[in-house]
This record gives C-alpha cells, structure tokens and sequence, in this order.
C-alpha cells in the first residue's frame, strides 16, 4: 500500500487526558460520508478518519478479508453490524470482522466521525450490497 499519510501529534489537556491532534488532512468525499488516511500501521493496516455527513447514510457492505474497529469520535448515529444495531456515540468501540454486513445511519444535523483502524487491507475488498 503506497499512501499519503498525515502528521499526528499528542498533546495532553489541563487534566492530563491524551487529545490527537490531526493536520495538513486531505479528505477525500464518497458522496455520504468523507475519509482522511491518519497513519500507516503496515502493509496492511492503517487508520483512518470517517466523517458520515449529516442527514447521509453508508450503504450496507462488507469486506472480504480486512478487520474494521471503529472508535466513535463524535456525533451519534446508528451504527449497524450483521443483525445488530445501536446507537453509536463518542468513546464507543466496535469490532466489524471480514464478511460482516455493515452500515451508518446518521439522522443528525451533525456529521458523525470516527476513527477506523483497518487490518488485513487489500485493494478492492469492499463488496456494496443491493
């Protein structure tokens, strides 16, 4: 994977908490939601920055081989793994793994972000149903 990342840096609030801080992001649009490359982990992982726009929804898909963990940044939106759905918001944590359907509904007037840390990656993976 030849990508270009961002610069990532780590300041620490007034209470000692861990704040990232993310610049020169070049985002790229997918109609319903927008994502920035963060950091390469290895050849096959990396993590990402989602933002699903407001009032959008991600389609349902799955992929093939890659591990998909998502951390809610900020927003709330429902969040929909194979059968199971929730109302996902800031500081939630999911495991989508390969051949799991999944999918965002954000019905907010705020976009919904989350980071996605993705393992296994490989170019064409993501199979979009209907």
């Amino acid at each position: 994977m030849n990508v270009n990342c961002n610069i990532l840096y780590h300041v620490c609030n007034k209470e000692g908490l861990l704040i990232m801080k993310f610049e020169e992001g070049i985002w790229e649009d997918k109609g319903a939601y927008k994502k920035m490359m963060i950091f390469q982990i290895s050849e096959d992982s990396y993590v990402q920055l989602v933002q699903v726009k407001a009032n959008s929804e991600v389609k349902e898909h799955y992929h093939k081989r890659q591990t998909e963990v998502f951390a809610i940044r900020r927003g709330n939106a429902v969040l929909g793994i194979g059968d199971m759905s929730w109302v996902a918001g800031k500081g939630d944590i999911y495991l989508c793994k390969p051949g799991e359907v999944h999918r965002v509904i954000n019905e907010s007037e705020e976009p919904f972000e989350l980071l996605v840390f993705k393992y296994g990656w490989v170019e064409n993976d993501t199979v979009w149903k209907g």
